[in-house]
């Protein structure tokens, strides 16, 4: 009989950090593995959420919405907290991009809101056990690193895990990117009329583009290429990569290769995440 030794025991955590830092990604990965969680917080209320017995970890974000009240928070017995920033300049530049209201928008935007935002969450950086810096971590890689820190044995996907994402070049390539391949050099749907209004994920675009022998040529090419260079990722010890396929809108060509690429590097124990940043961009005429 095999001794798996003493069982890790349950705890509460608190997950909070700077807006920008990533806590959205970082609780999605901790409930899609099954963790118990509240977004936002109250403080009064979380002596009763640090009191509640339970079985499993569970975690509470407690951040800047909160305003006022985090002036009387203080390190909390029972439980750890975990703290996700990055440097301002790249909050800066995420929050310019999210749609999403700051905390200390009434501070102003950009560097003036960041830089309310830290004073307002002293107390919780004080308090924080674990700091992760999230500056140049993939979603992947924050997703891997949160499941590593609060819950290493929900982690079942603790094999390699691949980011395929489609994008515009119009709009600049994702900066987390680690490989980026340019599907420019097939043919456009834009330019068929009955078309341009679809997406890639819409079924007559897939079909017009995969009929093409060099599209197929095109994805399998890139597939055993990507196939190659994950394996040698792994061997090194890296646990995840993003590959970004792009094409001017990001609508059409990246959409279908990126869905394609995926389906072709999934399995033998790589998780494979599809994400499209561009496609429901508004057609530009």
């Amino acid at each position: 009989m095999t001794n798996s030794g003493p069982t890790r025991p349950a705890k509460p955590w608190i997950l909070t950090g700077m807006s920008g830092s990533g806590k959205a990604t970082a609780l999605r990965a901790l409930e899609a593995a099954g963790v118990s969680s509240i977004d936002n917080l109250p403080v009064p209320l979380l002596p009763a959420f640090l009191a509640e017995p339970r079985a499993q970890p569970a975690v509470a974000v407690v951040d800047a919405r909160r305003g006022d009240e985090l002036a009387s928070f203080e390190g909390v017995e029972g439980a750890t907290v975990v703290f996700l920033d990055a440097p301002d300049a790249v909050l800066v530049r995420r929050l310019a991009d999210s749609t999403r209201p700051h905390p200390c928008a009434a501070a102003g935007t950009g560097q003036a809101a960041v830089t309310a935002e830290r004073t307002l969450v002293a107390p919780l950086r004080a308090a924080a056990d674990v700091v992760i810096d999230t500056g140049a971590l993939s979603d992947a890689q924050l997703s891997q690193r949160i499941l590593e820190v609060v819950a290493p044995e929900r982690d079942v996907d603790a094999g390699f895990r691949c980011t395929v994402s489609s994008f515009g070049f119009k709009y600049g390539p994702p900066l987390e990117a680690d490989w980026v391949v340019d599907s420019r050099i097939l043919p456009n749907p834009f330019w068929e009329p009955e078309l341009r209004p679809l997406t890639g994920l819409d079924e007559p675009v897939r079909e017009f583009l995969l009929g093409k022998e060099e599209s197929r040529q095109f994805v399998g090419r890139t597939a055993g290429l990507l196939d190659w260079v994950i394996a040698a990722s792994r061997r090194r010890g890296r646990g995840a990569t993003h590959v970004a396929v792009g094409c001017t809108g990001g609508r059409h060509r990246s959409v279908v290769i990126a869905v394609e690429l995926a389906a072709a590097l999934a399995g033998d124990g790589i998780a494979v995440d599809v994400r499209h940043r561009d496609v429901h961009r508004p057609d530009p005429r």
